[in-house]
């Protein structure tokens, strides 16, 4: 799949303040470019709540470019591209005031939000603020540097196209259940949920198909649960969103509050910490540290979920 994925950064409470922008540009699933530029806005201007969230100053940007000035370099990465942001609604917002500060035409491209996208198909995270929805990807970045960001909204869809083997946007949003927004000839409409997605089927399905499973089971109640692990008989999501149902608390990492590793390796006893995956060898350090904590394999997983 291709796209381009956006980040803004804004001086103050206005939209047309822009004072930082990344951009990266995916294609076939693939990272090939990062762009990031300082931005000087007008009116020189910024709030110390801004300033708090990524750090950049009225010196940072003092002897920078202007947006205008900025334009012709930036518009050939949005003109009829498909474009995606976290949280577009804010993104696209700063573009559209930004360009009518300064009497520029919009850019005509297709766009797709991926905290829409993450609501519909994470559902089962507490949140889906950027950092969480990566943080269960695994993927650790620069929060509210606009290049990290930008990256890290792509590595979201990339994440979605590869699960769902889709390498079309719109075949992403029609299975998901969301609508791509677009902006034209100063004209815009926005990306919203337009039903319930295939999260929420893909569970269903499972819960039909596995009619021996019970949802009244209170072994992993409040237990903290960690996963390593592709497992075969579901994807990771219908297995967190178990637990979750189950009362369970997921989290990414092994630590001293975890309480069950769920392996997809078999005859753990026999491999050696070179054979294990980081999770299965900081699980079992802390077992022999006395850590209440335990182990089981997939096989195990699915006769605790039939009890």
């Amino acid at each position: 799949m291709n796209f381009i994925a956006i980040d803004f950064e804004t001086a103050n409470e206005k939209r047309a303040s822009a004072c930082s922008l990344g951009i990266t540009v995916v294609k076939n699933n693939k990272i090939i470019e990062e762009k990031y530029w300082l931005i000087k806005p007008r009116p020189f201007r910024f709030e110390s709540r801004n300033i708090i969230i990524h750090g950049i100053r009225e010196e940072d940007v003092i002897n920078e470019k202007e947006f205008d000035e900025l334009w012709e370099e930036i518009k050939p990465y949005l003109e009829n591209n498909l474009v995606i942001a976290h949280n577009a609604s804010f993104d696209f917002s700063v573009l559209r005031n930004t360009l009518d500060l300064y009497n520029l035409e919009y850019p005509k491209l297709d766009y797709a939000c991926t905290l829409v996208a993450s609501k519909l198909f994470y559902k089962y995270l507490n949140n889906h603020k950027l950092n969480t929805v990566n943080r269960h990807l695994g993927y650790k970045f620069n929060h509210h540097h606009a290049s990290a960001d930008a990256t890290a909204a792509a590595n979201i869809f990339i994440n979605i196209s590869e699960e769902l083997k889709l390498n079309s946007m719109e075949d992403i949003a029609d299975i998901v259940g969301f609508k791509l927004g677009y902006i034209a000839d100063n004209t815009y409409s926005p990306c919203k949920k337009i039903r319930e997605g295939i999260v929420s089927k893909r569970y269903k399905d499972y819960e039909c198909d596995n009619n021996e499973i019970s949802l009244e089971t209170d072994y992993f109640k409040d237990k903290v649960v960690v996963f390593t692990g592709a497992l075969h008989s579901m994807s990771r999501a219908e297995a967190t969103k178990l637990i979750n149902d189950l009362g369970g608390i997921t989290r990414n990492s092994v630590t001293k509050r975890t309480n069950i590793l769920i392996t997809n390796a078999k005859d753990i006893e026999n491999l050696s910490p070179n054979q294990m995956s980081n999770k299965l060898r900081t699980a079992v350090n802390y077992m022999n540290q006395g850590q209440d904590l335990i182990i089981i394999d997939e096989e195990k997983f699915e006769e605790l979920l039939r009890t």
